[in-house]
């Protein structure tokens, strides 16, 4: 699945929380190091999702359905698949 990261930037800036705040929170050295999570430069890691949930104060489902681009796939008629 592909990541939606300006979605996980907005989600932090609404609720107000800095950068070093989600570092801490995922257990890295850095705001920076955060910052190039929520800019794609760092892949997010499946680990950090319940921290970040815990943080933005949101359940684990409701915030994968935020973060997380959904491919629709359709079956055709020839059996062949439409993304």
């Amino acid at each position: 699945m592909d990541v939606n990261y300006s979605n996980l930037r907005q989600l932090r800036i609404e609720k107000r929380l800095h950068l070093q705040e989600m570092a801490q929170a995922l257990g890295l050295r850095t705001a920076g190091g955060y910052q190039r999570i929520e800019t794609g430069e760092n892949e997010l890691k499946a680990k950090h999702i319940p921290a970040i949930a815990e943080k933005f104060e949101m359940k684990i489902h409701d915030l994968t359905d935020q973060l997380f681009f959904k491919k629709k796939v359709e079956q055709t008629s020839t059996g062949r698949e439409v993304i």
